[in-house]
């Protein structure tokens, strides 16, 4: 148990410093680029991965539609938004505007699946909204720039995805739908890029060889042992560890950059996860290990 409690801190970690990847890939390309390079390399690992584990199913009339839906709008906008947003806007905001995923998700299934919207979820998503808000205030005025606002597109398009994945999960596994909708992507994006980008072939090879790495170990690899990883724990604890992506990012991007880090952008962080956590995680579990924890201290 903490071997996946480690492996799954070791993911979110890679997860945060990949953002602060993404910004040095975005001064030697395009954002646009970025997006195919990233959708195409993912996919054809995962492929790769799928066809040695024969793992390919034959697809029904509504799944091909689902995936194209989900390769256009919940894979090929979201890495453009994603890209995009990175060019004008912070690693350490991006992390913590997509931490507001399962909010937004919840919202979303809300409006297309029926499931019911709690209590708990409204005042997770109240006191999350607090806490960007100071997070993206500068000297006490609130800034959300084009940046910002593309990255929340971004993860309005991720949540849109995971939407997707449930409709899809009912007869397909989630590796599979997982090496589909990047396959779809690459598909119906990689030829508009072809047409009208220009690409900077004479850029170094260690510049590509981090770009591929990046990809490979920042999506690819960490996924599947997240994954793994998960299954051990189980969704809801596995949750509680990837809220603390956005704390890790601030924190790498201050060491390696160094960005500033403020009290208000802290206590802004630590009201996000706050509110993420009421928002996501059920009363039971935490009755659960509430009552577990007082048979441990009565022991």
């Amino acid at each position: 148990m903490v071997k996946s409690y480690l492996i799954l801190l070791a993911c979110v970690l890679i997860w945060a410093g990949n953002y602060l990847a993404r910004q040095f890939l975005l001064k030697e390309f395009s954002p646009y680029f970025l997006s195919a390079f990233s959708l195409t390399v993912i996919s054809v690992f995962f492929c790769v991965i799928a066809f040695f584990s024969k793992s390919f199913a034959r697809l029904k009339r509504k799944e091909f539609i689902l995936f194209c839906c989900a390769g256009l709008i919940g894979l090929t906008a979201n890495q453009v938004f994603l890209f995009t947003g990175l060019k004008y806007s912070t690693a350490a905001n991006a992390s913590l505007i997509f931490s507001m995923a399962p909010l937004i998700t919840a919202g979303l299934a809300a409006v297309f699946l029926k499931e019911k919207i709690t209590p708990q979820m409204i005042l997770g998503s109240v006191v999350a909204i607090i806490g960007l808000y100071f997070v993206l205030s500068v000297k006490g005025q609130f800034r959300f720039n084009v940046g910002d606002l593309l990255l929340l597109g971004a993860t309005t398009t991720f949540a849109c995805n995971l939407i997707f994945v449930r409709l899809l999960s009912k007869r397909l596994s989630p590796f599979i739908i997982t090496t589909y909708s990047f396959l779809f992507a690459a598909v119906i994006y990689d030829p508009f890029l072809v047409i009208g980008t220009k690409v900077g072939w004479s850029v170094s090879i260690s510049i590509w060889m981090f770009a591929v790495l990046s990809v490979l170990i920042g999506q690819g690899i960490t996924s599947l042992l997240w994954n793994k990883a998960m299954n051990d724990v189980g969704a809801a604890k596995a949750a509680i560890v990837l809220n603390l992506q956005p704390i890790m990012t601030m924190l790498l991007d201050f060491f390696i950059n160094q960005t500033p880090l403020t009290g208000a952008k802290l206590a802004g962080a630590g009201l996000v996860f706050i509110g993420i956590l009421l928002g996501t995680v059920q009363r039971g579990f935490l009755r659960k290990n509430f009552f577990q924890a007082n048979k441990a201290l009565e022991k």
